[in-house]
C-alpha cells in the first residue's frame, strides 16, 4: 500500500468517526441550548400572562388554543414538560410550562404550550450547516495534504527510480534532486554517500580480483613448466615422480579455478555484451560429441528430444560455457551404465541423469559446493547459475530417483 493511500485512508477513517460523534454531540448540544431558550421564552410568557390576568380578571377572555386554565385546589411549583397535540391529523410536539396563580381568591392551574416544530427544524438546519462546513473544511485539508504529500514523495519516487537503475560501476551517473523537506534531503544525502561508498568498495574489490587472478597465472605457468621439466629427468625416483604428478595436477586444478573466477568477474562486469542467435540443439550435440570418449568410457546412454525451433539470443562464449558445464556435470556425477535424457519442449529444457543421491546440503549452485567427486572444482554450477541470471533464465534443480536440471526460458526472448 502506498503512503498516500495509507495516509488518505487513515484521514478519512478518523474524519468519518469525528463526523459521526461530532454530529451527534452537536445535535444534542444545540437541542439543549434551544430547549433552554424555549424555557426562557415560556418563563417570559408566564410573566406576561400573569400581568394580563391581573388586568383582565375574566378568565374566559384570556384563555386560548395554547393556553389552558383550570381551577385547582392546591398550588405546586412551576414545572416544564413535553406534550403532543393532534393538529390537522398530525402529531405536533409542544413544550409546556405549568404554573399556579391565585385570582379573586380562587386558585388556577395554568398551562402554556409552545410549539417545538420550528425549534426542531432550526436544530436540523444548524446541525446540517455545521456538518457541511466541517466536511468542506476537512475535504479541503485532505486534498491539500494529499497534494503536499505527493509533491514531497515525487522526489522520493525519483530517488527510488534512480536507485533501481543504479549502475555500480558508474556512480557519477546517479544524481538526486533537492527537496524542500529536510527528511528527504537527509535521505538523499545518505543515498549519495552510500552509492559512492559501494561503488568505491566494488571498484577496489574488482581491481584486486583482476590483479590477483592475472598475477596468479604467471606463477602457475612457471610451476607447471618446471614440474614438467622435472618429470622429463631420468634421475627421478618413483616417489619423486608421484609427488611431481600431484604438483602438476594441483597446479592445473588451481589454474582452472582461477580461470573460472576470472569468468565470473567478467560476467558480473558485463564484459560479454556481444550476442548472437544460438541453436540449442546444435550446441548440445556439439558438446555431446566433445565428451563422447568420456560417455563411452562410463557406458552412459544418452537420449535427446530437442526442439529444432529452440533458439537463444546469447553471447556465444557464455552459451558454450553454460551447456558445457551442465553436460559435463551430468556425465561426471553419473554412474557406469547410467543414462542422460535431454528434453526440450519450446519453453523448458531438461537435463535428467542417473547418479548417486546427492550428499550436498544447501544451495547446489553456491560457489565451491561439491559432492564426493574429487575431479569436481565446485564452481561449474555456480557459473551456470550466474549465466542464467544474466539472461533471466530460471534454472531449477531437483532430485528424486534421478537428478534434474530444468531451464525455464519464459523471460528469454
Amino acid at each position: 500500500m502506498k503512503l498516500t493511500t495509507k495516509t488518505g485512508l487513515s484521514f478519512i477513517s478518523l474524519s468519518a468517526i469525528f463526523f459521526l460523534f461530532g454530529s451527534i454531540f452537536m445535535y444534542f448540544a444545540v437541542r439543549v441550548i434551544l430547549a433552554e431558550d424555549l424555557s426562557s421564552r415560556l418563563y417570559q410568557m408566564q410573566s406576561d400572562f400573569i400581568e394580563i390576568m391581573d388586568i383582565q380578571p375574566d378568565i374566559d377572555k384570556i384563555s386560548s388554543r395554547n393556553i389552558f386554565i383550570n381551577e385547582a385546589l392546591d398550588s405546586y411549583a412551576t414545572t416544564f414538560s413535553d406534550t403532543v397535540l393532534i393538529q390537522y391529523d398530525k402529531y405536533v410536539l409542544y413544550r409546556k410550562i405549568c404554573f399556579y396563580h391565585t385570582l379573586n381568591k380562587r386558585n388556577y392551574k395554568i398551562e402554556i404550550l409552545q410549539s417545538q416544530a420550528q425549534t426542531d427544524l432550526l436544530i436540523w438546519k444548524i446541525v446540517i450547516l455545521n456538518v457541511a462546513l466541517a466536511m468542506t473544511f476537512f475535504l479541503i485539508i485532505f486534498f491539500l495534504n494529499q497534494l503536499s504529500v505527493r509533491r514531497g514523495l515525487r522526489i522520493l519516487y525519483k530517488t527510488v527510480g534512480k536507485l533501481e537503475n543504479y549502475n555500480i560501476s558508474n556512480p557519477e551517473l546517479i544524481y538526486f534532486e533537492d527537496s524542500e523537506i529536510y527528511e528527504l534531503n537527509k535521505l538523499t544525502e545518505v543515498f549519495k554517500k552510500m552509492a559512492l561508498k559501494i561503488s568505491d568498495d566494488f571498484n577496489q574489490q574488482k581491481e584486486y580480483t583482476e590483479n590477483v587472478s592475472h598475477e596468479i597465472q604467471t606463477p602457475l605457468a612457471v610451476i607447471s613448466s618446471k614440474a614438467d621439466e622435472l618429470l622429463q629427468s631420468e634421475n627421478l625416483k618413483k616417489e619423486e615422480m608421484e609427488q611431481l604428478e600431484i604438483i602438476m595436477n594441483t597446479t592445473s586444478r588451481l589454474a582452472k579455478i582461477n580461470q573460472s573466477l576470472i569468468l565470473l568477474t567478467k560476467i558480473d562486469n558485463n564484459f560479454y555484451t556481444e550476442e548472437t542467435d544460438i541453436s540449442v540443439k546444435n550446441i548440445i550435440n556439439e558438446k555431446l560429441d566433445f565428451f563422447q570418449d568420456l560417455i563411452m568410457e562410463k557406458k552412459i546412454t544418452v537420449n535427446t528430444e530437442l526442439d529444432k525451433q529452440l533458439d537463444l539470443r546469447m553471447n556465444a562464449y557464455l552459451a558454450d560455457t553454460l551447456f558445457l558445464n551442465i553436460i559435463k556435470n551430468a556425465i561426471m556425477h553419473n554412474m557406469y551404465n547410467g543414462k542422460i535424457n535431454i528434453i526440450s519442449d519450446g519453453r523448458f529444457l531438461k537435463f535428467i541423469n542417473t547418479g548417486s543421491m546427492s550428499d550436498i546440503k544447501g544451495n547446489i549452485f553456491k560457489r565451491f559446493i561439491r559432492s564426493n567427486n574429487k575431479d569436481s572444482l565446485g564452481i561449474g554450477l555456480s557459473i551456470v547459475k550466474r549465466i542464467c541470471n544474466f539472461y533471466s533464465i530460471d534454472i531449477i534443480y531437483s532430485v528424486n530417483d534421478l537428478h534434474e536440471f530444468k531451464l525455464d526460458f519464459k523471460n528469454e526472448s
